[in-house]
């Protein structure tokens, strides 16, 4: 196991000598610009001043030892900064506001990745159960700011390093699944990233304590064999070295360290035992050019024989990860196996570091966070998306599916945005903003224009053509026009050309309104209290309804009309067919009568296209409920000679009242979307209240409407259920 690095200094009183540690890093790493760490560190030790970790390392010291990794990472200060503060915002009373207060927007914005990083943390103690899709929603937002900023990822690697070489003395379960998580997420996370130095590290100490007989067995037996290995190894580098002065080629030779996780699956790979897996030494050669690499390769093929199954070429073939190197293995003079790597200094300062290599060799320093390094993040972490979705014998299909139905986007400032599959640049622009949309006329895809129903592909770096002033076109609207996937693109297109006509419709309404009061011979009445009774905001949006067709203008004086009769004691408003006040064979065919008043049950308010019966009642007519109402299959047989045939008089339809629920997990914006979508298909919105579940983030949402038919609402449920999160929409019956 690798050893724990050197105590910090102290100061005689036993708190840590933060001034000490920034005088020794500064002149370890020559950074040119310190400043930034060191008021990192003193606001770090202001701040958790006697507070520890879980396992008992001080916060301080915590953060401490990961800014060390990461400037072993040759990390920028922004990342060493941030990484000295995660520890103190973790276990202390400091804010992020705090740090936004007091460093850049960089140090903070890596700071809040970071803490969205922790969903990680639960995600081993779900793998085997039914995974919860918000906390799966959350995931794919984490990796998305891991993304943004690749330093999140290292950030939190060099936390898990401190926290695996600090948990000895912490319960053994405890350590033993903190040590399983680690090597099923954060060993495998640094694997993808191609960053060895953490990867054999954290493989080597969660091997420790998951199987602590098998790792201490291993370890004695290379204790055993160090002095008769060394001489061995020190024999062969001393022999390779003057053939390589001969080719003239300049080279660095090393034994290289066996990592004792890496012997186990070796062994276990190839169904050996661990003597013989000891038999084996091994050798790292760095050269200066690719050239190099392929001349050394043939001068070990000439002083030793080859085991041809053992040869691979990941320089001509990189790994997933982007690792490169020559390996081979021979047999030497003594009969034992030799295994070599070959590669340039480059190559190896990329299988050490990674991901962080790559960004320090393809990046302008000065300017963190481009295109090309960010593209290659992407899709490492998109692969291994797909292999946590199979850890399960059986994988869990939704889990998959629910990484598989987004797409990855760049903006031109390299941000990265996710929109579902199939979407197109219109519905990226109306992502970003309304106005970006509505003045849309075309796109750039990589630099390259292309047409707006052009299909966005992850990794799609897109730029939107706009004029100064514009507006959309109705052709976005059509579905088999292909301008639009998406469905908060569709309303906020659909939402421009609603505000547009809302003028429009006003006039016609009023209009409508202002014939029908003239032929009845009626006087002027106050419109904004009859809005008021319709729920409607004011005497506009009564208008408006009444010119859309919602509201008929004869419903409206005909209930005026009723209302200036003295003798009626029933007030019959116009919503008399959606409520429960009786009206006479308002939209019913009785059966065998020509005279009964009917009116539609409370229970399951029926709606044209609901199978319907009518129930007799005492001295209040003839009361219709759906045929699967509860109340009606549960009538007494001696109740049952009180039904009557009865049919929808399709004449004489209206709007009816509906409830529906609609449960969600919890998600920002879901209210907001659900009533654009009402608004956009021009169904009133009566009434809306939601109960959310804090244990497991269910949100349900009860909406009561105004219908016309069946067809309709089922068309309406089935936009509703395509709102992301929305897992159920039923009808509600009391």
């Amino acid at each position: 196991m690798v050893a724990v690095k050197e105590k910090f200094p102290h100061l005689p009183d036993g708190n840590l000598d933060v001034d000490a540690w920034l005088q020794q890093t500064a002149k370890k790493y020559a950074l040119p610009d310190f400043e930034l760490i060191k008021k990192a560190a003193l606001l770090a030790k202001t701040a958790s001043q006697g507070l520890t970790t879980f396992y008992g390392q001080p916060c301080l010291e915590q953060g401490l030892e990961m800014a060390e990794i990461l400037l072993d990472l040759k990390m920028d200060v922004d990342a060493v900064s941030a990484s000295i503060l995660v520890s103190s915002l973790n276990e202390a009373h400091l804010t992020l506001e705090t740090v936004k207060e007091n460093f850049n927007d960089i140090v903070a914005k890596l700071i809040s990745g970071v803490k969205q990083t922790n969903i990680m943390n639960t995600l081993q103690t779900n793998i085997n159960k039914t995974r919860d899709m918000t906390q799966i929603d959350r995931l794919r937002k984490t990796f998305l700011a891991m993304v943004s900023d690749i330093r999140v990822v290292l950030i939190k690697l060099a936390e898990r390093i401190c926290i695996m070489r600090g948990i000895k003395n912490i319960n053994f379960e405890e350590r033993k699944r903190l040590a399983q998580e680690t090597l099923d997420i954060y060993a495998p996370l640094a694997n993808r990233l191609g960053i060895g130095q953490i990867k054999w590290e954290l493989e080597d100490i969660a091997f420790h304590y998951t199987d602590p007989q098998t790792y201490k067995k291993i370890a004695a037996f290379l204790a055993e064999r160090r002095v008769d290995r060394e001489k061995r190894i020190h024999g062969i580098i001393a022999l390779l070295k003057d053939e390589f002065a001969k080719a003239k080629i300049k080279t660095t030779i090393s034994g290289r360290a066996k990592h004792i996780y890496s012997i186990y699956l070796k062994a276990k790979r190839k169904q050996l035992d661990y003597q013989s897996i000891f038999d084996y030494s091994a050798l790292r050669i760095l050269v200066p050019t690719l050239d190099d690499c392929y001349t050394a390769l043939s001068i070990i093929n000439r002083l030793w024989e080859p085991i041809p199954e053992e040869f691979d070429d990941y320089i001509t073939y990189p790994k997933p990860n982007g690792y490169r190197s020559i390996h081979t293995a021979v047999v030497d003079s003594n009969g034992k196996h030799l295994e070599i790597q070959i590669r340039t200094d480059q190559m190896n300062e990329e299988a050490e570091h990674g991901v962080s290599a790559h960004w320090l060799y393809k990046e302008d320093k000065t300017h963190h966070g481009g295109y090309e390094a960010k593209i290659t993040f992407l899709r490492q972490l998109l692969s291994w998306h797909r292999e946590l979705a199979q850890h399960d014998a059986k994988p869990d299909k939704t889990f998959q599916e629910v990484f598989e139905d987004r797409i990855y986007v760049f903006t031109p400032q390299n941000d990265i945005m996710d929109l579902a599959v199939g979407a197109t640049p219109l519905d990226f622009a109306y992502h970003v903003h309304s106005k970006l949309g509505h003045r849309c006329r075309g796109a750039k895809i990589n630099g390259h224009i292309v047409p707006l129903t052009y299909t966005l592909r992850t990794g799609d770096r897109i730029e939107i053509i706009v004029t100064k002033e514009g507006a959309p076109s109705r052709d976005w609207l059509k579905k088999d026009a292909g301008y639009i996937k998406t469905a908060r693109a569709r309303a906020k297109i659909a939402q421009f050309f609603r505000e547009q006509e809302v003028g429009h419709y006003i006039e016609i309404g009023k209009q409508q309104l202002d014939r029908e009061i003239v032929r009845a011979g009626m006087p002027s009445f106050d419109m904004q209290k009859m809005a008021a009774r319709l729920h409607l905001k004011n005497a506009d949006a009564l208008y408006s309804a009444v010119g859309h067709g919602n509201i008929k203008a004869a419903q409206i004086v005909h209930t005026l009309q009723r209302e200036m009769q003295p003798e009626t004691t029933a007030l019959p408003d116009i919503e008399t067919h959606a409520k429960t006040a009786p009206a006479k064979n308002a939209h019913f065919q009785v059966s065998g009568f020509d005279d009964l008043l009917t009116r539609i049950a409370k229970c399951c308010k029926p709606i044209p296209g609901d199978a319907v019966i009518g129930y007799i009642t005492q001295g209040r007519g003839v009361s219709i409920h759906r045929r699967d109402c509860n109340n009606i299959s549960h009538l007494t047989p001696e109740h049952n000679n009180r039904l009557i045939q009865v049919n929808w008089d399709n004449k004489q339809l209206g709007t009816y009242y509906v409830d529906l629920q609609v449960r969600s997990y919890e998600r920002a914006g879901l209210l907001k979307e659900l009533t654009a979508l009402l608004a956009n298909a021009k169904v009133d919105l009566i009434a809306m209240s939601s109960t959310i579940n804090k244990k497991n983030h269910a949100l349900s949402i009860v909406i009561t409407i105004q219908i016309q038919d069946i067809k309709e609402l089922n068309q309406l449920t089935h936009k509703i259920g395509e709102l992301e999160m929305v897992y159920e929409v039923k009808r509600i019956t009391f």
